[in-house]
């Protein structure tokens, strides 16, 4: 008794599926493959973030939650 792989499986399942089903289907397999891409260009921006933070520890302030409201307040009014 063979195993099939999941590619098989997915190609025997679409196989069988009504055209507006399969429509579906494939929305559904872009928008998984553009969050995966967003997620991965994400994370990257993080890590080098992180690095040059790392890097230039000269340029990180730290502030409490009321200075940054006060510094940022400018930014709400448009």
């Amino acid at each position: 008794m063979s195993t099939l792989t999941v590619y098989e499986l997915l190609e025997n399942e679409i196989k069988t599926l009504p055209e507006s089903l399969a429509e579906e289907v494939f929305d559904f397999i872009l928008f998984t493959k553009a969050r995966r891409t967003e997620e991965a260009f994400l994370w990257k921006q993080v890590k080098e973030t992180r690095a040059y933070r790392e890097q230039h520890p000269e340029e990180v302030i730290t502030v409490t939650a009321e200075e940054w409201e006060t510094h940022t307040a400018h930014m709400d009014k448009s």
